[in-house]
């Protein structure tokens, strides 16, 4: 037996103007498409991480520099100056990983020619998947190209 009221049915989207249905799935993605979107984040994801540390050590040795000009306790710069240094022991490590993931980004984009055939003009109306592909490939390529220059490899 049913105990309280039963949960109202979803009112349709006015702009949609379809009803929903109850249980409905998007199509599955198809996985090369999953892959090709992991892969893409986390070059993303580290390159953010990377662009982050860099950030962090200029601020870090600005930070370091004001506190001697203006005579702060020696203990007080020692401590920022520790900071610093796990800082500038991150930054290696980060940019191993992001020259490896942009190299596994790379093969994959070769080893995967369909999406060779990707430009830049947008996916025929309606074709939600085709356009989902659209972006992640032109990410990957800006990404690609945005990355070497970035370590300057």
């Amino acid at each position: 037996a049913r105990r309280g009221p039963e949960a109202p049915l979803p009112t349709p989207h006015p702009e949609r103007g379809r009803e929903p249905t109850r249980g409905a799935r998007m199509p599955a993605e198809d996985p090369l498409q999953k892959q090709l979107r992991i892969k893409v984040g986390t070059v993303a994801r580290t390159k953010k991480e990377y662009e982050g540390y860099l950030k962090e050590e200029v601020t870090q040795r600005a930070k370091i520099e004001k506190m001697k000009e203006d005579g702060v306790e020696e203990a007080d710069v020692k401590k920022q100056t520790e900071v610093l240094n796990d800082t500038l022991t991150v930054i290696p490590d980060t940019r191993q990983r992001l020259l490896k993931y942009g190299q596994e980004l790379s093969e994959f984009l070769a080893k995967n020619r369909v999406f060779e055939g990707v430009t830049t003009e947008p996916a025929a109306d309606g074709d939600e998947l085709g356009e989902a592909v659209r972006k992640l490939v032109l990410d990957a390529r800006q990404l690609l190209a945005d990355v070497p220059v970035m370590l300057g490899v």
